[in-house]
C-alpha cells in the first residue's frame, strides 16, 4: 500500500513517467483481471472474480479531483479494494455467488463498505465464494469452484476463496472475506495471506448476507499484516444497526497500526494447541507439521517462550450445530430487509439455481432451523461457557497467544475436504490471525499458514505477535502466473 500513496504524492511515476492517477491504476488491475482471471495457461482458470463496478471510473475520477483539490480523501485513498459477494454496495448486485440471487441489489452499503469508501478505497469489484458462505471449498452455481493462483487446478478454499485468490493474484491490494467457520483462514492459508478473524462484535454485520449471525465476522484478507491492521482500523466500528458492536465489554485501539512491533515477541509466551476435546489440532501431513515445527523454531529465536503441549479435553465444537439451525431464520431477515428477487430462504433451496451440495446443506437447514427453543439458548450459554473454559486455561498457563495449523492440509482439488481448526475460534467468538508459514514440498508449491488465537478483545496483542512472526520469516512469495516475472 504504501508503493500506491507514493506514488499518489508524485514519488513514484508510472510507465510513462507521469505521476500516478486513481483511473490509471484501476485500469491496471482491470488488465491484469481480464488477462489472468480466466487464463487457461497453467490449468483450470482461477475464476475468483464476479463481478466489476460499473461505476468505478466515475468513483476513481471523483477521487482523483478530491487529490488534486486538498490530498487523499483518506487512509485507503484510491486503494483497489476487492469485495466478497456478499457485502451489499448500493451500486452494483450483491448474490453471494449463487444464481438463485442474480441481480439482487441492496438499496445501500454495508457498513464496512461505506467505511471503506469514505476512507477512500476504490471497490473495484466482487469476488466469488463458496455459496451462501456454506462450505469451506469454493463449490457455488456461477463459477462452481474457484483456483488457487499458486495451483490453478487446486481450490482456493471456502467460503472467502474469490477474494484470497484474487489478492493473492494481485487483481486488487485489499480484499474483504466473512468467517463463521474458517472461511477468513483457511483461504488466506491457502493462497500465502494475511487473514483476521476478529471478536465478533468488533466488526459490525450490517449489510453481510448471513450464515450465522452468533458466528459471522466480517473482515481483512491482505498480503501483509501491516494492511489488515489499516483495513481493520478502518472496517471496525459501533454501529447503530448492529447490536454486537455494543456489548458494554467491546474494546478498539485508536489504531491496530500502533501495536505492529518487529520485536513484539520478546517475552510472549505462545502455548502450542495439540488437542481440544480430543480433536488433534496438527494432523500427519508432513509438509503442514514440518511447516509448523519451523515456525515454533521461529518463534523461541524471537524471544518468544514456547509452551508446548497444551490440551483442552472438555472443549466442545457446537459451531456446525448453531449455523444450521441460525441460517434459514437469518436468510430470511436479510432477504425482507429490502426488494430481494427471492422471497425466503425456502424460495432459494426450490428455485433449483443453486449448486446441489449447497441446496442439499439449505434444506438440512430449513428442516433444523431453531432461533427460540430453549434447548437453543442453552446451547448459546454453553458457547460464552466455552470461552470462559479456554480463557481460564490460557490464564493458568501465563498465555499472551495460541498457535496452531488453521488447516491440516495445503489445498486440495475441489471435491476433496482439507481437515481445518476453524471450530476453536468460531465457539468461542474469539479472536485469531492467519499469516503465512510456508510451502509445500510438491512440483508447484502450496502456501501454509500459522493461526495466532488470543482473549476476547485482545486483537492489538494478535496483531503484534502476528506482525513480528511475519517480520522474522518473511515466507510469503507471489504466485507464478503467465506474463509475471519468476517469483
Amino acid at each position: 500500500m504504501a508503493d500506491i500513496q507514493a506514488g499518489f504524492r508524485g514519488e513514484q511515476v508510472d510507465a510513462a513517467g507521469e505521476p500516478l492517477t486513481c483511473v490509471g491504476l484501476a485500469e491496471q488491475y482491470l488488465d491484469r483481471i481480464a488477462a489472468l482471471d480466466a487464463n487457461l495457461e497453467t490449468g483450470l482458470p482461477i475464476q475468483s472474480m464476479v463481478s466489476i463496478n460499473p461505476e468505478w471510473q466515475a468513483q476513481a475520477e471523483a477521487l482523483d479531483v478530491a487529490f488534486a483539490a486538498s490530498g487523499p480523501v483518506g487512509s485507503l485513498h484510491c486503494v483497489p479494494v476487492i469485495l466478497k459477494d456478499l457485502y451489499d454496495t448500493f451500486d452494483f448486485p450483491t448474490t453471494a455467488s449463487s444464481l438463485a440471487l442474480a441481480g439482487s441489489q441492496p438499496p445501500d452499503d454495508a457498513f464496512t463498505v461505506s467505511r471503506l469508501r469514505e476512507a477512500g478505497a476504490l471497490i473495484l469489484g466482487k469476488a466469488g465464494m463458496s455459496e451462501y458462505a456454506y462450505w469451506t471449498q469454493s463449490l457455488n452455481s456461477v463459477s462452481q469452484r474457484i483456483g488457487t493462483p499458486y495451483n490453478t487446478n487446486m481450490d482456493a478454499g471456502g467460503s472467502s476463496g474469490g477474494s484470497a485468490a484474487a489478492i493473492a493474484a494481485n487483481f486488487g491490494l485489499l480484499g474483504t472475506g466473512s468467517d463463521t467457520c474458517a472461511s477468513i483462514r483457511l483461504p488466506p492459508a491457502n493462497n500465502s495471506l494475511v487473514g483476521v478473524r476478529s471478536t465478533v462484535g468488533l466488526v459490525s454485520q450490517d449489510g453481510l448476507v448471513p450464515l450465522s449471525h452468533t458466528m459471522d465476522v466480517g473482515g481483512p484478507i491482505t498480503r501483509t499484516v501491516r494492511d489488515a491492521a489499516l483495513m481493520l482500523d478502518v472496517m471496525a466500528g459501533v454501529d447503530s444497526a448492529d447490536p454486537r458492536t455494543h456489548v458494554a465489554d467491546r474494546s478498539q485501539p485508536s489504531s491496530y497500526v500502533d501495536f505492529l512491533d518487529a520485536n513484539a515477541l520478546q517475552g510472549k509466551r505462545i502455548g502450542v494447541l495439540r488437542s481440544y476435546g480430543g480433536t488433534d489440532a496438527f494432523g500427519d501431513n508432513a509438509d503442514v507439521n514440518a511447516s509448523m515445527t519451523q515456525a515454533l523454531a521461529d518463534l523461541a529465536a524471537a524471544g518468544a517462550e514456547i509452551v508446548d503441549p497444551v490440551i483442552l479435553p472438555n472443549f466442545s465444537d457446537i459451531s456446525k450445530l448453531l449455523i444450521v439451525q441460525e441460517f434459514a431464520d437469518h436468510m430470511d431477515e436479510y432477504l425482507a430487509s429490502f426488494d430481494a428477487p427471492r422471497d425466503n430462504t425456502l424460495d432459494i433451496f426450490t428455485s433449483g439455481l443453486v449448486h446441489p451440495f449447497i441446496e442439499a446443506l439449505i434444506g438440512a437447514s430449513l428442516l433444523a432451523r431453531d432461533t427460540t427453543s430453549a434447548s437453543y439458548f442453552e446451547t448459546l450459554d454453553e458457547r460464552e461457557a466455552l470461552r470462559e473454559y479456554v480463557e481460564a486455561g490460557m490464564d493458568a498457563l501465563g498465555l499472551d497467544a495460541l498457535v496452531y495449523p488453521p488447516v491440516q492440509e495445503p489445498a486440495q482439488p475441489t471435491g476433496m475436504v482439507q481437515t481445518d481448526n476453524c471450530s476453536f475460534s468460531s465457539t468461542t467468538a474469539m479472536p485469531s490471525i492467519v499469516v503465512p508459514a510456508g510451502f509445500s514440498s510438491d512440483t508447484k508449491p502450496l502456501p501454509v499458514g500459522i493461526e495466532f488465537f488470543g482473549r476476547r478483545w485482545d486483537e492489538a496483542r494478535l496483531f503484534a505477535i502476528a506482525y513480528a512472526f511475519e517480520q522474522a520469516t518473511e515466507h510469503r512469495r507471489r504466485p507464478a502466473l503467465p506474463g509475471d516475472p519468476a517469483p
